[in-house]
């Protein structure tokens, strides 16, 4: 009883009111859901664009760190070869001038050695890196007393000593300290493209999640959905480029440390690698292969008289030369200063190597001039068969650097 006539009081309210009322108050509630959409896809866009640039901050300090440390790790890579050539040449050279030439490189890599690891250590290690670098301190006390033993034996004048040293006792150690260094760099490469598909997977997320948000709302709503799209779009066409260009340098930084900076050749490193797969390849197949030392001859008085800027022309060309005497399959290396390597697969027989060597020895003897400079090129050429003369990269490396020697040492005798 009490609620009928409740009732028809709102009723008769309802019907006495202005109905121009009724278009005002739709309005500003229209006009309320659109301040809200309106304020709900600002917010929306405002966190989105904070939350890509706080991505791509976090993503380009991550790049920029990982590569200082691929980088570094380059470096440390660049200075021990350098270290352990300058180590080999005090092994070999005969003059004492040159062997403290030879020493001092020695020196002056061992700080550069130095200077990469304290680099390495100062920077944010994770427990892998700092594993690493607690394995190379093991391995580099042992390396470097190794490295003064074996200088100490060089000179002494105890050549054969140092080179049997160089190639038992510090090789093993070299090769597990380039190993760790080659590991590091690996692991630093990948926590890179495990970030950048990290930002890759929740730029997308970002992305799919506006779309949604933005088709739930009207064509304002759409208006602003499309447009942070456009924006998301935009942050990760930055971070593919991002990806692209790291990409292109991981690409460089490995060619530079695999290849000779001045002639393009493989070097050392690359050339062992090689020669061990062509030896794995020959004894599978049942083929030969061969080694071969290149040398130039009197390389030394042309840095003294005319620079080492037509020493370093020089080299190229000889590098040069050296790619047109072989086939396209073989490879060509240069091992430091004025010493090459050939790696011939399936090429064993003595004719066939006398016509290489000849053949050699013809392009690289051929005369050139450079900046007004006259020179003729000569070269001493050892070689080294599998298996007649070993099964192993140290003894076929041994035989083939001693056949070289002997063939100089003739040529200075007679």
């Amino acid at each position: 009883m009490l609620a009928e006539p409740a009732k028809n009081y709102q009723s008769r309210r309802f019907m006495t009111e202005d109905p121009s009322r009724l278009p005002k108050r739709m309005a500003r509630l229209i006009l309320l859901g659109f301040a809200v959409l309106i304020g709900l896809m600002s917010v929306l866009v405002l966190n989105s664009v904070l939350n890509m640039r706080a991505q791509d901050r976090r993503v380009s300090e991550i790049v920029e760190l990982r590569n200082r440390k691929i980088e570094l790790a380059t470096d440390l890579l660049k200075a021990t070869y350098n270290r352990h050539n300058s180590l080999v040449y005090q092994a070999i050279a005969n003059d004492p001038f040159e062997q403290d030439e030879h020493f001092q490189q020695y020196i002056k890599w061992g700080y550069e050695v130095g200077k990469a690891r304290n680099a390495l250590r100062a920077m944010p290690l994770d427990a892998f890196e700092q594993d690493q670098i607690a394995q190379q301190d093991k391995l580099i006390g042992r390396i470097v007393e190794l490295h003064e033993q074996i200088s100490d034996l060089a000179r002494q004048g105890r050549y054969n000593e140092a080179r049997e040293a160089i190639a038992v006792t510090l090789r093993p150690f070299n090769l597990d300290f380039i190993d760790s260094v080659d590991q590091l760099e690996h692991y630093e490469r990948e926590l890179i493209q495990r970030a950048l598909d990290d930002a890759r997977q929740a730029s997308r997320r970002a992305i799919f999640v506006d779309i949604g948000l933005g088709g739930a709302l009207l064509l304002l709503a759409c208006l602003i959905a499309y447009l942070t799209y456009r924006q998301m779009g935009r942050h990760a066409d930055t971070i593919g480029e991002q990806m692209r260009t790291l990409e292109r340098t991981g690409l460089q930084l490995r060619h530079e440390a695999t290849h000779d900076p001045l002639t393009g050749l493989p070097n050392r490193s690359l050339f062992y690698h090689r020669l061990m797969e062509a030896l794995a390849h020959a004894k599978q197949d049942r083929l030969k292969a061969t080694v071969l030392y290149v040398d130039l001859d009197e390389f030394k008085p042309v840095n003294d008289q005319h620079g080492h800027a037509v020493g370093d022309s020089l080299l190229q060309i000889v590098a040069g030369r050296l790619l047109g005497s072989v086939r396209a399959t073989d490879t060509v290396a240069r091992l430091g200063g004025d010493e090459f390597a050939v790696i011939l697969l399936g090429v064993g027989e003595p004719e066939q190597i006398d016509a290489i060597k000849a053949e050699i020895k013809r392009n690289l003897h051929s005369p050139l001039e450079l900046g007004g400079i006259d020179l003729q090129p000569s070269c001493s050429c050892g070689h080294a068969v599998y298996p007649d003369d070993g099964d192993s990269m140290d003894t076929l490396l041994h035989a083939a650097d001693s056949r070289m020697y002997e063939i100089k040492r003739r040529r200075k005798a007679g």
